[in-house]
């Protein structure tokens, strides 16, 4: 059992316990707006927040895998080298991608924490649920130079080049 618990990565365990949240806030809600003819507004509120929070570790667990949605039929036909050299150079296009929403994401959030914008329903800043973004992208990138760095010490991965 403990061999389970360490096999995951912290954004496995924290895309799974978003999700459980946002189905048990979902299912609450439908009991309390069916069964008691009750409604609180805040429950689909805070759901969709932590499923928004849930999709982006969903994104930095598909980093991780190097599962990340590509198109690579023609790179497969190419030799192995060729290969890495052009999935290197694809990455390193996401990486500057990834800086530039980190930077414009960081600035939203400090502006956002001077100048906040409060959610009606529950009260919060919305800094706090957007900071996601800077902080996604970046744990993202940290995974894609690890996948970078692994391609070129321990091979080529033809799970990157091919769907199963």
């Amino acid at each position: 059992m403990l061999n389970v618990l360490r096999s995951r990565t912290m954004e496995e365990w924290l895309s799974a316990a978003l999700m459980t949240v946002v189905i048990a806030l979902l299912g609450l809600q439908v009991v309390l707006r069916f069964g008691f003819d009750r409604n609180l507004s805040w429950l689909e509120e805070v759901s969709r927040y932590f499923f928004v929070w849930a999709i982006y570790f969903g994104f930095v667990i598909a980093a991780e895998q190097n599962r990340h949605i590509r198109v690579t039929f023609h790179i497969s036909m190419m030799p192995v080298k060729i290969q890495k050299i052009i999935l290197t150079i694809a990455d390193a296009v996401w990486l500057i991608f990834n800086i530039v929403l980190i930077w414009q994401g960081g600035k939203l959030f400090y502006e956002s924490m001077q100048f906040p914008y409060i959610s009606q329903t529950t009260g919060i800043n919305l800094a706090w649920v957007q900071v996601i973004v800077p902080l996604g992208m970046l744990f993202i990138s940290v995974r894609v130079i690890g996948c970078m760095v692994s391609r070129w010490t321990h091979g080529l991965d033809t799970t990157d080049t091919r769907v199963d």
